[in-house]
């Protein structure tokens, strides 16, 4: 690559079932064409036709079959899997008390405990001085997201939605 460029093509001279056949064609192919002296091939050995294509072989790295296939996980090997377990069925001890869930939750038909969260924040769009009343209600005149116009207010970019954006009590 490096004496001859990267502007290489390969091609097919022929496909052989007998080895010495292929052999035997490849270097006569060799002989004939010059390819180790010419600056029209690549080649810096005669042509034996076993180098660069397949063989019939298979890769060492691809077609061999898992060295477990068939058996267990070398992992799980020695461990109670199932119903063999003890603790199988049970509650995890990690885990701590169950809590209850649905209707019987205390915070069943709450978004947050006892009305929790910041308050919203007015927002005010600079460009024209329209102001609503949280940064999701400006999201929704938009028909965008929240997070862009979030960052505009906080000073971490500088429009949102084609706009400038501030909160109302900083401006």
């Amino acid at each position: 690559m490096k004496a001859n460029g990267r502007d290489i093509t390969s091609g097919v001279l022929g496909v052989y079932f007998d080895k010495d056949r292929c052999v035997a064609a490849a270097l006569k192919f060799s002989e004939e064409n010059d390819i180790v002296n010419s600056k029209e091939w690549a080649n810096f050995i005669p042509e034996n036709g076993l180098d660069g294509a397949g063989s019939g072989k298979v890769n060492h790295r691809y077609g061999k079959p898992h060295p477990n296939k068939g058996g267990t996980r070398p992992d799980m090997v020695g461990r109670l899997v199932g119903p063999l377990n003890g603790m199988y069925g049970k509650p995890s001890p990690m885990r701590g008390v169950a809590k209850p869930k649905g209707k019987d939750s205390p915070l069943y038909g709450r978004k947050r405990p006892e009305g929790g969260g910041k308050p919203s924040c007015p927002v005010i769009r600079l460009d024209d001085g329209v102001e609503f009343e949280s940064v999701a209600a400006a999201g929704r005149d938009c028909n965008g997201s929240t997070s862009g116009i979030t960052k505009c207010c906080i000073g971490k970019a500088k429009s949102a939605h084609g706009f400038r954006w501030a909160y109302k009590e900083l401006k």
